[in-house]
């Protein structure tokens, strides 16, 4: 197994950017792009951005077999903040952008190390060894008016999710991501509804 591609989710919206003609639906695609690169950058504090994400967010989300719900910033904030560093690629990746929002499937591949892995409850040969976790996921993310994410619904397929070993030079890490997804950043263009 070699190291997955991040670059695809951004690649993929630029293309939708490119082609839509419609104004809202560009918008939240340029939103949802910039989220998944501010996130997978270690930069979470810049998804609260009053362009960016709705005053009190609320977030629905069904994984690791647990149903959380997280309602407003700090909390929304706590959750982002817990994550940093987790790393993950999307494959077999479907997206759709419409007035309402934004839709995706797909193969959330999450790179673990084996102590992250163990403090969950799995067992595991070397709290040092790499893994991916692959998990089906489903999510919808409602916009508001002005184009600013509402929140998030996430579901996890768990019947089907399975942690794989892989050699350490697969395992993406911050600093890769930073190093390749940083120059894709850009600033939000000025949406007026």
């Amino acid at each position: 197994m070699a190291k997955l591609d991040i670059t695809n989710v951004p690649r993929e919206l630029d293309e939708f950017i490119a082609t839509s003609g419609n104004s809202r639906h560009r918008q939240i695609a340029e939103v949802v792009r910039r989220h998944y690169l501010l996130e997978l950058t270690g930069r979470g504090d810049e998804l609260f951005a009053e362009d960016m994400m709705a005053e009190t967010p609320l977030y629905y989300m069904n994984i690791d077999g647990l149903s959380i719900t997280l309602r407003g910033t700090e909390e929304v904030r706590a959750f982002y903040e817990s994550q940093h560093g987790v790393m993950l690629a999307a494959t077999d990746v479907t997206q759709v952008v419409n007035d309402y929002g934004y839709w995706t499937e797909c193969q959330f591949n999450w790179y673990l190390t084996g102590a992250a892995l163990a403090a969950q409850g799995v067992e595991v040969s070397s709290p040092d060894a790499t893994y991916i976790k692959k998990s089906w996921i489903s999510m919808y993310w409602p916009f508001d008016d002005r184009a600013r994410m509402l929140g998030e619904h996430i579901y996890e397929h768990l019947d089907i999710a399975e942690i794989i070993p892989i050699p350490v030079e697969d395992f993406i890490t911050l600093e890769h991501a930073q190093e390749v997804l940083t120059p894709l950043l850009r600033p939000l263009p000025i949406y007026t509804p």
